[in-house]
């Protein structure tokens, strides 16, 4: 069974405590590290221990950061209320706990379609990926790279290269006043 408790540590920070999860990693806030001989080690705060509110504001529906910024603009006084976890009897393995994840239904369902194309491929087939890839290139086929190689002419790209070539040294010359 748990036991909730309240904790008044007075400011200012460091407060002696670092925070862990939060809504946005669908996990409880909890202490994740305490610093010896600090604020909250003397208020008997231990790792593990969660976070149900801050100076009264429950911290159900906090993100991590929303829950660092309220403990960073307390200044005087800062008020907990924590909760230390429950202990399993050693005889029975602790099951995960059911947090409700931010994904919809239909986001999983997607998440799923597209990991299921990362299986390795047999013979010349291609991965969805390389396929989307190819068609926002215009390479699908290999058709796109064959026009391209018999519309350029080996003299055209020889006269462009050494134009670009010695407009870039000019430039570089110019720029290092070695001209």
């Amino acid at each position: 069974m748990s036991t909730s408790y309240s904790v008044s540590l007075e400011g200012p920070a460091p407060w002696g405590f670092r925070l862990q999860g939060g809504k946005d990693f669908c996990l409880p806030l909890t202490i994740s590290r305490l610093t010896d001989g600090g604020k909250a080690a003397k208020a008997k705060m231990s790792v593990g221990d969660i976070i149900l509110s801050i100076n009264g504001i429950s911290t159900d529906s906090m993100n991590h950061l929303e829950a660092q910024n309220k403990i960073k603009a307390c200044t005087d006084q800062l008020s907990l209320t924590l909760q230390k976890p429950s202990a399993a009897p050693k005889d029975e393995v602790p099951k995960p706990e059911n947090h409700s994840s931010p994904l919809s239904d239909a986001s999983k369902k997607r998440l799923i379609e597209d990991t299921e194309d990362w299986h390795p491929r047999t013979g010349t087939s291609q991965s969805r990926s390389f396929r989307m890839l190819a068609q926002m290139t215009g390479t699908e086929n290999g058709v796109h790279q064959k026009s391209l190689l018999n519309k350029l002419d080996p003299e055209v790209i020889g006269h462009r290269y050494n134009k670009l070539r010695d407009w870039h040294h000019g430039v570089s010359a110019r720029v290092l006043n070695v001209q």
